[in-house]
């Protein structure tokens, strides 16, 4: 059992997750931005409140996203506040199969969107895989491919940082439950899986 900080708990993968990981008997906190019952309010700008949170904790699992459609610079803050935090404790990342730009299995309509109506938000999580990377942390960047609010399929296949051939889609809850299996495993350290059925 590992006591696991989920950021961006109130989001539709983060609730996921804090359901996969507490069946799987870890000790969960659920961290949010706005105040919210039975939930820690963190501020992923502020690295005092990021300190704060992390204290104590064996695993970050991050599901943060932007409020809204337009990208506001949070992964990469985040990942500025999180990377003093985070000796001695793993970090588990979701970003996007559209982070990659030479991605050979990626559907091309897929990286027209990714270069042009998402490209700011994709530029922003490649800062914060950057940012994260150069430090000496414990981290995976878990990239899912489109993301169906539908129950697991189970079927999923996963690929080192690249999409695997034909798969452009993923349940959440299949992703959440690859995420908390990779608390104990350990599979993918240092690496970005990448997940599509």
């Amino acid at each position: 059992m590992s006591k696991v900080l989920i950021l961006g708990a109130n989001g539709r993968s983060g609730r996921l997750l804090v359901e996969e990981a507490r069946a799987a008997g870890h000790e969960v906190t659920a961290a949010v931005r706005t105040p919210q019952p039975g939930a820690q309010v963190v501020d992923l700008r502020d690295p005092a409140s990021v300190e704060v949170a992390l204290k104590g904790q064996d695993v970050v699992i991050s599901a943060i996203g932007p409020a809204g459609r337009k990208a506001d610079g949070l992964y990469s803050d985040a990942a500025r506040a999180l990377i003093p935090a985070l000796d001695g404790v793993r970090l588990i990342a979701i970003t996007s199969a559209g982070v990659r730009h030479n991605d050979p299995n990626f559907k091309p309509v897929y990286r027209i969107l990714a270069n042009t109506l998402m490209r700011e938000a994709y530029d922003d999580m490649r800062a914060m895989e950057s940012l994260v990377a150069a430090a000496d942390l414990d981290w995976t960047f878990v990239r899912p491919t489109r993301l169906l609010d539908e129950p697991a399929t189970g079927t999923y296949r996963v690929e080192d940082n690249q999409t695997p051939v034909g798969g452009w889609q993923i349940t959440r809850t299949d992703l959440a439950r690859f995420v908390i299996d990779e608390i104990t495993t350990q599979a993918w350290l240092h690496r970005q899986p990448t997940l599509a059925e």
